[in-house]
């Protein structure tokens, strides 16, 4: 069994998590976290015998993370069958008070940490240093029982985070990454009409505009006629056209530049296309009869 698990609710919107399995506990503990609203975590990995399983970064032991506020992303993590850490967690504003740091006058190299609650958190690890091991050492190693147990605690986790954000700030970090959430595939979609939309004059073929969007081809071709209501030819088709329109209306354009701005190296098959669009010709349409 678990032999300690202590969490201090030592103020409003700061709690601490002390783990400690022991070599012979047989049972891991797997939990799955949907995509939720995260404060800022002060993360300390001392002993495992596995690595954490999350998407977003590797926790090997002697491994510190720090995450900044905002939304995390679907996670699954295990708890190891000997473990050893120590999970701090505070909300952006209390931390702010602690360390005086003003809203209008965040550090830039923490400005990250404080995003709004529609934003993807930021995850940096690091190594675990000496001074560091030391503060968990007299953690697990508390002399004192009840009222001062806990004020002792609170102060060591205190000295935790501040050794933590002074790594952070003077870049001893050995990795720092940030969490990509995966796009949706009507992300992607929208992606695809707008690499269109900009290269009208070159367009990619479909197996490369699919590669570039990273979908399918048949998810390319069948999403985007679900989406857009038709193919994606028939959509690059039709916006050419219409841009073409907009040019020659303007008059500022001669027929022929026109059709190389959409595309069309042929003058003859643009005014063909054109024409059957819109049952009249450029030229008719560059002289304002549409």
């Amino acid at each position: 069994m678990i032999s300690q698990i202590s969490q201090s609710d030592c103020t409003k919107g700061f709690s601490e998590t002390i783990t400690e399995v022991p070599q012979h506990h047989e049972t891991q503990i797997t939990e799955i976290y949907p995509e939720h609203e995260y404060p800022l975590e002060f993360y300390f990995k001392f002993k495992s015998d596995v690595i954490n399983n999350v998407d977003y970064a590797s926790i090997k032991v002697g491994d510190t993370a720090l995450c900044g506020c905002g939304t995390a992303p679907k996670m699954l993590f295990t708890m190891p069958k000997q473990n050893q850490d120590i999970d701090i967690h505070i909300e952006p504003e209390l931390l702010k008070k602690i360390f005086g740091i003003q809203e209008d006058a965040i550090p830039e190299l923490l400005k990250h940490l404080f995003r709004q609650p529609d934003e993807e958190y930021s995850v940096c690890t690091g190594t675990i240093t000496t001074q560091m091991q030391v503060v968990l050492q007299q953690i697990w190693q508390c002399p004192f029982e009840g009222l001062i147990k806990k004020v002792y605690l609170e102060a060591k986790v205190l000295e935790l985070m501040a050794l933590r954000l002074q790594q952070y700030m003077t870049r001893e970090i050995i990795q720092c990454h940030e969490y990509e959430p995966k796009r949706t595939v009507a992300e992607q979609i929208y992606q695809a009409k707008e690499i269109l939309e900009t290269r009208l004059n070159n367009p990619p073929s479909l197996i490369e505009l699919a590669e570039e969007v990273g979908l399918s081809l048949y998810q390319l071709k069948h999403k985007f006629r679900k989406v857009f209501g038709n193919s994606v030819f028939q959509y690059l088709h039709q916006y050419r056209m219409e841009q073409a329109r907009l040019m020659l209306y303007d008059g500022n354009m001669l027929v022929a530049d026109v059709a190389n701005s959409v595309g069309y190296s042929h003058l003859g098959q643009f005014s063909a296309a054109f024409k059957r669009m819109f049952g009249i010709s450029p030229r008719d349409c560059l002289k304002g009869k549409i």
